[in-house]
């Protein structure tokens, strides 16, 4: 195996479509950039799979919708194609270890445990105000929320079971 040593200004870790379009901005910028891409393909966790009669399952990054305008924006210039996806009928989660079903826009819930949602959500707002996204760096606690998952948080900010 050999090494080959290249000479960059910056380099961009990672080259799914995070990665791609910040290489391609700096670049834009006249940034001499280098991306280095673990695996053999580019994309990311943005992938389809082949399962046979022409047809494909999303494996990765698979909704976008209304207020996802950059993304939406990339997702034009980059010349990807999106489909239609359907919220009618019914809709599957876990509870307790076992898959459930309901229908509408979210599974029924005890009061408490509504109200319980409702204030997590307000948190969550709370805590997605404080961070200045021009220059998220900036925000002091972000390192403290980047290390815990979504689900412990959620164990910790709602204690009643669903």
């Amino acid at each position: 195996m050999s090494v080959e040593s290249i000479e960059s200004e910056v380099v961009v870790v990672g080259a799914g479509l995070a990665g791609l379009s910040a290489a391609r901005e700096l670049k834009r910028l006249g940034v001499d950039v280098t991306v280095v891409e673990a695996r053999d393909r580019v994309g990311g966790r943005t992938l389809n799979e082949p399962i046979g009669g022409g047809e494909i399952v999303e494996l990765g990054g698979q909704w976008v919708g209304p207020g996802q305008d950059h993304v939406l924006a990339l997702i034009r210039e980059l010349g990807l194609e999106t489909f239609p996806t359907w919220c009618e009928g019914r809709n599957v989660f876990e509870r307790g270890g076992k898959a459930r079903t309901y229908s509408g826009t979210i599974p029924k819930l005890n009061p408490v445990s509504l109200a319980e949602v409702g204030v997590a959500l307000k948190r969550l707002e709370r805590m997605a105000a404080k961070v200045d996204v021009e220059q998220p760096w900036t925000q002091t606690e972000l390192a403290r929320w980047d290390a815990e998952t979504f689900a412990t948080w959620a164990r910790r900010n709602a204690k009643t079971p669903a």
